[in-house]
């Protein structure tokens, strides 16, 4: 019998430099507040680069106070963040291009 290498899931909010694992209820509750999140559970380097590249650019919009209350209300939404960064995750420059779709606009 072969022998499978599985990986588990794991939620972490940023403190600063340091990683704090947390639950999925957290995990969810921080990317609400506007707070930095990484999971851990990629299938491969690739998809956690792409994630962490998303979630580079989530962070810098969130640091924009003109930010479209629209918008803003999208990358705070924790369906939206777990569909684009952690389910789908094929595309660092998803957040780019969903920002200037018209209906994000003021």
């Amino acid at each position: 019998m072969t022998k499978t290498s599985q990986t588990l899931a794991c939620w972490f909010i940023r403190d600063g430099a340091k990683l704090v694992q947390c639950s999925k209820e957290d995990f969810d509750k921080a990317i609400v507040e506007g707070k930095s999140v990484k999971y851990h559970g990629y299938a491969n380097k690739k998809s956690e680069r792409i994630a962490d590249e998303l979630e580079g650019s989530r962070m810098a919009f969130l640091s924009n106070p003109d930010l479209s209350p629209k918008f803003r209300a999208a990358i705070t939404n924790p369906r939206n963040v777990v569909e684009v960064q952690i389910i789908m995750v094929d595309d660092p420059q998803f957040w780019l291009r969903e920002s200037k779709r018209p209906k994000y606009q003021k």
